[in-house]
């Protein structure tokens, strides 16, 4: 772990992050020592009812949308904010990269999120935003605020943006990195503020936004006391519902997982079969109840993003009681390509133990975001001892395709071994899917997870897999319809 920085309340390269019972810190920081008073208390989203992760997705040539945000019950008006905010920044993004697609080898933008407070008077959410544009990632971080009647920006935690300025400014004065100047009373420079669990009160600012990107991380922390002239009747009340946000273990993550929760072995010999492997990327979501009540019997293979694994703990549960197979799908689903191997390893490794503590299994298998995969991305899987997984059949419905339409991209184009591409994102998929598997049991296919594909011939970790394909051939003498 890299040095870290304390000047002036200073915190850089050290990432916000201390959940309750999980820690769910952003991927592209690190983590710094508990007595650092910028980090952050985070609510565990596993122990709020009725929470659903959402997903913007949008893959158009080189340039990757991956946007998601949380539902909080009884805060309707909340999501209906995150939802407009960062539908407007995926159009400005598309816009943007479409203009300059041609100098650039590809662009992302991504976004993830925690819970801060989640109370009848009091719910707070932030979330982060990285952009890469060619070289090297940019974060970004906001947080919005809802007190029960409307959504309030996080400069409405203070009275006075102008005293707020002054007190981050002589917070900072003695760290030569800092463009002073640059810390002045605008309510976007202060679009991310926040409390410890002792009351402080946390600024946090962008990349570039007060000094130079090699500074990582920038955020102070103004101490209980001398914040509270500072704050506004409602930055009040969201300093005592974070400060009330005791750490607490979910009861899932207490107990030891139940010997059942392990996917049961299948019973279907692919090496006389005619088999597929239907996969599901990007859950679980407000959709995955359905596709899981669709597939009824039939076994199949969920890549899960760490984000929205940790929110449903109750969903992976029952994949793993109803037989399916769970893999790794990262943590925030950022193109692991663009990252160097630590943050690659974090984006992994992380969702490994999220989806362990769930369904008492180590995951086997990853995904890669985008199924963008390169050397460095199949090395730390194979130090995780996971294999790669793509697919040479996309079902095509990440977007406004209708279930018929799924269905006929999935049929015309699957032969024994290949491997379905499909998606958690929207209520055409489990609505193809009884089509799907009407037409292709007609055809004589039977469905099984990945690794049953390979019979067995066991799958290696860090080797890439994109069918059985190849198998089949070699087992039948031509592909089979």
């Amino acid at each position: 772990m890299p040095v870290l920085r304390f000047t002036g309340g200073i915190a850089t390269l050290a990432a916000a992050c201390c959940a309750c019972g999980v820690a769910f810190n952003s991927p592209a920081d690190e983590v710094p020592p508990s007595s650092e008073p910028t980090v952050l208390t985070f609510v565990d989203p596993a122990v709020v009812p009725g929470l659903q992760v959402q997903t913007i997705y949008k893959e158009t040539g080189k340039a990757h949308v991956h946007l998601t945000y949380p539902q909080i019950p009884g805060a309707a008006a909340l999501s209906d904010r995150m939802r407009a905010d960062l539908v407007a920044e995926a159009k400005a993004f598309n816009e943007k990269a479409a203009k300059g697609k041609a100098a650039l080898p590809k662009s992302e933008i991504n976004v993830d999120w925690q819970l801060t407070a989640v109370s009848p008077k009091v719910s707070g959410v932030r979330l982060r935003t990285g952009r890469f544009e060619g070289a090297s990632w940019v974060n970004s971080t906001r947080t919005l605020w809802y007190d029960g009647a409307r959504v309030v920006t996080s400069d409405l935690l203070v009275k006075n943006l102008d005293a707020l300025a002054k007190a981050v400014g002589a917070r900072l004065a003695d760290d030569a990195d800092v463009d002073h100047a640059a810390i002045r009373p605008d309510r976007m420079l202060f679009d991310s503020l926040d409390f410890n669990s002792r009351g402080d009160l946390v600024v946090e600012f962008d990349d570039y936004e007060i000094g130079p990107g090699a500074l990582g991380r920038v955020a102070t922390a103004i101490p209980r006391q001398e914040a509270i002239p500072l704050l506004s009747d409602f930055g009040r009340n969201a300093q005592r519902a974070v400060e009330s946000a005791r750490p607490t273990t979910p009861p899932e993550l207490r107990d030891p997982p139940e010997a059942t929760a392990r996917a049961v072995p299948g019973k279907v010999d692919c090496r006389v079969a005619r088999c597929v492997a239907l996969t599901f990327d990007e859950g679980p979501g407000p959709y995955t109840d359905r596709i899981l009540t669709a597939l009824g019997s039939t076994r199949a293979t969920f890549f899960l993003t760490g984000t929205s694994a940790a929110a449903r703990p109750d969903l992976l549960r029952r994949m793993a009681r109803d037989g399916h197979l769970v893999g790794n799908h990262s943590w925030s689903h950022r193109d692991l390509t663009t990252m160097p191997d630590n943050r690659i390893y974090e984006q992994l490794s992380r969702t490994q133990d999220v989806i362990a503590q769930s369904t008492g299994s180590l995951p086997a298998l990853m995904r890669p975001p985008y199924g963008a995969t390169n050397p460095d991305v199949a090395k730390v899987a194979g130090e995780l001892k996971l294999s790669v997984v793509t697919w040479d059949v996309d079902g095509g419905d990440e977007g406004d395709a209708t279930p018929q339409e799924i269905c006929k991209r999935v049929t015309s184009a699957v032969k024994p071994g290949s491997i379905v591409l499909l998606h958690d994102l929207g209520p055409a998929t489990p609505e193809a899917i009884p089509l799907i598997l009407k037409e292709l049991e007609e055809r004589g296919y039977s469905f099984v997870t990945v690794p049953e594909l390979y019979g067995t011939r066991p799958m290696q970790p860090g080797r890439t897999y994109e069918s059985a394909v190849d198998v089949a051939v070699s087992r039948y003498g031509r592909p089979l319809p």
